[in-house]
């Protein structure tokens, strides 16, 4: 709780002119000592990471102890441990807070991983995509130029024996007509550009314009097929990033180990704080002159056992 300037600048001139005037005032100032109470100095962290700040949990104080108006050490000590409970909740919803940013931040990481959720498998990260993507459309690219150029050089009338030294295109060439071709022309140091046109020409009985066409379509296919490849990987990049966010959204709630220490940490606290608020109540109403029933208390004994 922070002091605002206007409220800073009240506080001095009351000290100037002898400390608080108003009956509420003085109601609520007479607590001012019990900030440092034995309670408050055990309960907050004051070194350290995450350390706490008195200062704050002195506000708190006393901003119940002018509340409850405690008359009495007993009564007073009732609103310390109802302070402290309460402050003790507070911490309990920032661990809270830490296992879900715990979880969130390593949501990416536990998916890059091999993980059981996901079968054992492992993914590929974004860099790794896109690596893979440039590669691909550089081949595009390549295979692209390939078919302009080609085509170009048939509409000008080049010669067949101008294309010899695109070996990668004819070895593609080869292996889409490979089952044309006669049995003793597959040999262990592969078929060249030209015994591949001379085998075509003679066996599968094409043009040299049919090569020509063959070779361009080859350009188109290559050109598909990479392109085929860049939407798989930008759909397994896409898929990715939904699943880090299902872990994320998964990742809201702790484990359950985690969830079931923070509900017996909570109901232990809240069993308490209502403990001494129903106690602080009792005394209160009494110290008033009121009727106050004795407690009630039951005993439950569950026998789950068989009976005679």
């Amino acid at each position: 709780m922070t002091i605002s300037q206007k409220q800073l600048e009240a506080n001095r001139k009351n000290a100037l002119e002898g400390g608080v005037k108003t009956p509420e005032g003085k109601a609520i100032a007479k607590y001012n000592a019990l900030k440092h109470g034995l309670l408050a100095k055990e309960v907050v962290v004051t070194v350290g990471e995450g350390a706490e700040d008195p200062a704050e949990f002195a506000a708190l104080s006393q901003e119940l102890m002018g509340q409850f108006q405690p008359q009495g050490a007993l009564e007073e000590m009732l609103v310390e441990k109802i302070v402290v409970a309460y402050w003790r909740l507070r911490r309990a919803c920032r661990y809270e807070v830490g296992l879900i940013r715990q979880e969130l931040d390593a949501a990416t990481d536990r998916f890059y991983n091999k993980t059981k959720w996901d079968g054992g498998k492992e993914h590929k990260t974004d860099e790794q995509i896109d690596a893979e993507i440039a590669q691909e459309r550089e081949a595009v690219a390549c295979w692209r130029k390939d078919k302009d150029d080609l085509s170009r050089m048939h509409k000008e009338g080049a010669l067949l024996e101008d294309t010899y030294q695109w070996e990668e295109n004819w070895e593609l060439l080869c292996e889409k007509v490979i089952d044309l071709l006669p049995e003793d022309a597959d040999s262990e140091d592969g078929i060249g550009p030209k015994e591949l046109r001379e085998c075509l020409n003679k066996s599968a009985d094409w043009s040299d314009d049919d090569i020509w066409k063959a070779l361009i379509d080859d350009c188109a296919g290559r050109v598909a097929q990479h392109q085929g490849r860049i939407e798989a990987l930008e759909r397994e990049k896409e898929k990715n990033r939904q699943r880090i966010e299902t872990l994320k959204v998964l990742g809201n709630v702790p484990s359950r180990n985690e969830l079931d220490r923070l509900l017996r940490y909570e109901g232990a606290i809240e069993r308490q704080f209502y403990k001494a608020l129903n106690q602080l109540e009792r005394l209160q109403r009494f110290r008033a002159g009121d009727n106050v029933p004795a407690p009630i208390q039951v005993d439950v004994d569950v026998n789950a056992g068989e009976t005679a």
